[in-house]
């Protein structure tokens, strides 16, 4: 990561805020509406990311280390996932072939990322993944073959907040934070508008 690279002294907090109430269209009494209004919640998170000389003095029980990411967008995805605005406001475009866009292209995608690193699933004990929704839970662990309590912090965010967009993967981070990792390597994962996925590979070592 550049952080690490360039500037080993520097802090830099990450802050995502989002309101996604606000995609609410008060008068439209279709189906899509109400499923968006019960799956999106409001959500503020932020996270402190440290160079590595401030890693040295680190004195939590754990160390993550950022070893690489990936951004992906996919073409002629705009009817996917994002919002369409209108004069009543934004209403929101959440396509249902999601999990199967995950099992086509993303899992290939996770895959040579990790072949990058010399890396395969089997490698990865802590998946701090944005959630989507419960068929985007499932369509990782059917695609990427995993055990789905390696999920279950997903699913537990989901549950008790909903889904906040960007804000939710760090809820999920925090989960990890306080029940602990695995002495081992990490993916955090998430969809988002455009089609597009973000991936970030961590190194966990517990002291």
């Amino acid at each position: 990561m550049l952080l690490q690279k360039a500037n080993p002294d520097a802090l830099v907090v990450v802050v995502a805020v989002e309101l996604c109430s606000l995609t609410f269209i008060k008068d439209d009494l279709s189906k899509s509406n109400f499923i968006a209004t019960s799956l999106f919640s409001d959500g503020i998170a932020a996270v402190l990311i440290a160079g590595d000389n401030f890693k040295k003095r680190n004195r939590s029980k754990f160390r993550m280390n950022i070893i690489d990411s990936q951004s992906k967008l996919y073409y002629d995805s705009l009817d996917v996932m994002g919002w369409e605005v209108l004069d009543e406001g934004f209403k929101v475009v959440f396509s249902r072939d999601i999990p199967q866009i995950v099992n086509e292209n993303v899992k290939d995608d996770i895959l040579s990322f990790l072949k990058k690193h010399e890396l395969n699933i089997e490698d990865i004990k802590n998946y701090v993944t944005h959630p989507g929704g419960v068929k985007v839970i499932n369509a990782y662990t059917d695609a990427l073959k995993l055990n789905p309590e390696l999920l279950n912090n997903t699913r537990n965010v989901l549950r008790d907040y909903g889904n906040m967009s960007s804000a939710t993967v760090l809820y999920v981070l925090d989960r990890f934070i306080d029940k602990g990792f695995e002495d081992a390597y990490g993916l955090m994962m998430s969809l988002g508008p455009g089609f597009s996925s973000e991936l970030l590979l961590l190194e966990i070592i517990n002291f």
